[in-house]
């Protein structure tokens, strides 16, 4: 299905791009071109939940416009994210995972305020090629805990991707893109209308990506449902991963401010290879997790100086994970109503937001495992398969939460609280309050402090689930950090900002695949952000960031099966369990950007950036003690040009990792290879 929609799209894009209508008179450009309102001042809207100045709010808050994902050559989210200071994407077999700040899955991703993360897992987020960027308006990033208006997994950050609306695209546009090595290809359309009283938009994206070359030795394993593995001789043989597809359909429609419908949905498969850390079994597996979702949205002004939001949506999971011969389909769905009254007092000078919110999530056959997969892959073992406990659960929440703001002279002052009320773990309340000071209008300073939680992993409700939901307290992970800012920026061409951080982590548990979870834990986090621009001449625009952490904290502590011990007197089956103590994993702990952009002619530009990521720990199940890898220096650049040959063609060439070409990074159980040297050209154009 993916395949033949991608087949039909690039070639609908093509004939679009080619055979297009002449170039438009100088009357008709204005009802053609793209309008992106408020990109220019950094429009941030997740901070307050309202729109307002990405320096004005009250967090540490960047945000990614739709100008800089064009000029830098930018196609996922995690390339966007990789370039912001406090962020590292580390590579796995199966797509990115975030680091924020030195911790790990720690962010709340939103699609137009909707979550895109499940409670499935914590491990799979929509960062790569599954979210396409080419219907986004830009990316809100929030670094420091949001639970107070976002509710519980607002943890070290939030992230929201704002799709395109018809009042930002009153027309068309198509694009194709070719990536080689690998002869990955894709293409989109979007489509908007602004009819005034409504608008309405939507972008259709497909892609088939590069396969993962690596060949598999083990093409069956867990047989026919008699208990047992397959004999040895009928395990082997070869076998690649097919090529990964990626489908997404999104849209929106609105009607004045009263009411917005809109809705995503995506649908991919991605294939790829995994090695034990000797490199002698290497298997094949398939994961997906595709977040859909249908919203409403509605505003309705009950005075002068007040007003009632309200917002429902129904989200859906339904993953899938394929483990050589195995098939596994666990599945989520999530009704959620939120209710908003905002109330402007003294005379505009402040701003007060309450709410209440339930959400209903119900939760099936999610796996849980119990056991180190390699080493019962290994042909030694005739007898017994992994335990994988399919979980189901629903839970429920009901929240409510309050924030106040209010400007005394060149300072804003807000404080807010929420208490999430959980039917069967433990109630949480989050608070915050911060400080934004502009004593003069180059100068801005801000001081933050909040806290927020992590809802348990599945692992631990598996206990509770065991225990009738009632007698075990599943405590959430809490975190609680201090921020301070220091920003300049006396024009458009200069600005510095200094930030530093400390984040205190407790009650903290980590997933493992070697050993599953680890005990409660406690960690305090420490680290500086910093980034600056400078524009020496008016076509010339270089910037620089630099993250750096440190972090104090006992080691993690795991127990994972090792061994099975069979009593010969009756054939009873004893697992034995040993004990592992890994460092904290919190990436590297010194991430530095370098970014240089020149337009040398009025629709042509060129960037180059430079990245530098220091030595990572390398964990594995039987390790005396933990190595690293070396640390990597990468570099990408391209060129962009605009209108050429008729007025809304656009083209694009992107070089990436053009500098080494050949390292290495930590996977699942063993290293895998850095990704290469690759070659993207994209075409695109708008009427």
């Amino acid at each position: 299905m993916i395949r033949q929609a991608l087949k039909i799209l690039v070639a609908g894009v093509m004939i679009g791009c080619f055979l297009s209508p002449p170039p438009a008179r100088s009357s008709d450009r204005d009802d053609t071109l793209l309008m992106f309102v408020g990109e220019d001042l950094e429009v941030l809207s997740i901070a307050s939940r309202r729109e307002e100045s990405a320096r004005q709010a009250p967090a540490v808050a960047t945000v990614v416009t739709r100008d800089m994902m064009e000029k830098d050559g930018l196609f996922t989210l995690s390339e966007a994210l990789n370039q912001t200071p406090g962020f590292y994407m580390a590579r796995q077999e199966w797509g990115s995972r975030p680091y924020l700040r030195g911790v790990p899955d720690s962010v709340l991703f939103l699609y137009d305020t909707v979550p895109m993360t499940s409670d499935i897992t914590k491990s799979i987020h929509p960062l790569d090629e599954e979210l396409s960027l080419a219907p986004v308006k830009r990316i809100e990033i929030i670094r420091g805990p949001g639970s107070v208006l976002w509710g519980p997994d607002a943890f070290a950050g939030i992230v929201n991707v704002v799709p395109l609306t018809g009042k930002d695209l009153n027309g068309v546009e198509t694009g194709a893109d070719y990536r080689l090595p690998g002869n990955s290809r894709g293409a989109y359309v979007n489509a908007g209308h602004d009819g005034g009283a409504w608008d309405g938009f939507i972008s259709l994206n497909a892609r088939d990506s590069v396969a993962d070359d690596r060949t598999g030795n083990i093409k069956r394993f867990w047989g026919d449902g008699s208990g047992t593995p397959v004999p040895p001789g009928d395990r082997y043989g070869s076998e690649n991963a097919d090529r990964p597809h990626f489908l997404e359909f999104v849209g929106n429609a609105s009607l004045r401010d009263w009411a917005t419908l809109s809705g995503r949905y995506s649908d991919y498969s991605r294939p790829y290879a995994m090695a034990d850390e000797n490199q002698q079994q290497v298997w094949i597996e398939d994961r997906s997790a595709p977040v859909n979702y249908l919203k409403l949205e509605s505003k309705k002004n009950v005075a002068l100086n007040s007003a009632i939001r309200f917002t429902g949506y129904y989200s859906s999971v339904d993953a899938s994970h394929q483990v050589i011969d195995l098939n596994l389909a666990p599945k989520e769905r999530t009704a959620y109503t939120e209710l908003i009254f905002d109330q402007n007092v003294w005379s505009g000078k402040g701003l007060f937001t309450a709410g209440t919110a339930y959400r209903n999530t119900q939760v099936s056959n999610a796996p849980v495992w119990d056991s180190y997969l390699p080493g019962y892959l290994v042909p030694e073992n005739e007898t017994f398969l992994p335990t994988i406990t399919g979980v189901d659960y629903r839970s429920k929440l009901w929240s409510v939460f309050g924030q106040y703001s209010h400007k005394i002279g060149k300072t804003d002052v807000s404080i807010g609280l929420r208490h999430d009320a959980h039917d069967f773990y433990d109630d949480s309340l989050s608070y915050n309050c911060a400080l934004v000071w502009s004593p003069a209008t180059d100068w801005g300073v801000k001081l933050l402090y909040g806290s927020a939680y992590r809802t348990p992993y599945t692992s631990q409700l598996l206990e509770k689930q065991a225990a009738g939901f009632k007698d075990i307290q599943t405590r959430l992970e809490e975190i609680n950090t201090v921020n301070a800012e220091l920003s300049w920026k006396p024009g458009q061409r200069l600005g510095l900002t200094l930030g530093g951080f400390v984040n205190h982590i407790s009650h903290h548990v980590m997933e493992n695949a070697y050993a599953g979870l680890s005990d409660p834990n406690s960690q305090k986090i420490c680290g500086l952000e910093l980034e600056g621009m400078v524009s020496p001449l008016e076509d010339i625009e270089i910037s620089a960031n630099l993250t750096a952490t440190r972090n104090t904290g006992p080691d993690e502590v795991y127990r994972y099966a090792d061994g099975i011990t069979i009593d010969p007197n009756d054939g009873s089956a004893d697992t034995n369990y040993t004990e592992l103590r890994y460092p904290f994993d919190t990436g590297p702990n010194r991430i530095f950007h370098l970014m240089a952009r020149w337009k040398p002619f009025g629709r042509v530009s060129l960037f180059c950036r430079t990245g530098y990521t220091a030595p990572i720990d390398v964990i594995c199940p039987t390790c005396v003690k933990t190595e690293s890898i070396s640390g990597v220096w990468l570099t990408d650049m391209g060129a962009n040009f605009r209108d050429i040959g008729v007025f809304g063609l656009d083209a694009g060439v992107y070089l990436n990792n053009v500098t080494d070409k050949d390292y290495q990074v930590p996977g699942t159980y063993s290293l895998i290879d850095g990704e290469p040297f690759s070659v993207r050209v994209l075409l695109k154009k708008r009427w």
